[in-house]
């Protein structure tokens, strides 16, 4: 399944992680899950993490408002690469 995961992002075919979800037929939950598992352990890398979640003290910050959409990227590192390559993930 992680490998799974690790091919759909490097295919680059989804555009968010409840696209991701569905391709893999998981919830939008486990996919973040995984998503943050993987960043963690080094095959995966994330951009735009700086506001993950909307700060109260933080008013003037886009993000604090409700209209706006914070989004989260990740790509793959060389390690997460070389699993699609056929190599395999380590714990």
């Amino acid at each position: 399944m992680l490998q799974r995961f690790l091919e759909t992002i490097l295919a680059g075919n989804v555009q968010s992680m409840q696209e991701v979800a569905r391709k893999l037929d998981v919830s939008p939950a486990l996919a973040l899950q995984m998503a943050v598992d993987l960043t963690k352990k080094g095959y995966l890398q994330e951009l735009g993490a700086d506001c993950i979640q909307p700060d109260q003290g933080c008013p003037d910050c886009a993000a604090a408002s409700t209209c706006q959409a914070i989004t989260r990227h990740w790509f793959l590192t060389e390690k997460g690469r070389n699993v699609v390559s056929g190599g395999s993930i380590t714990k």
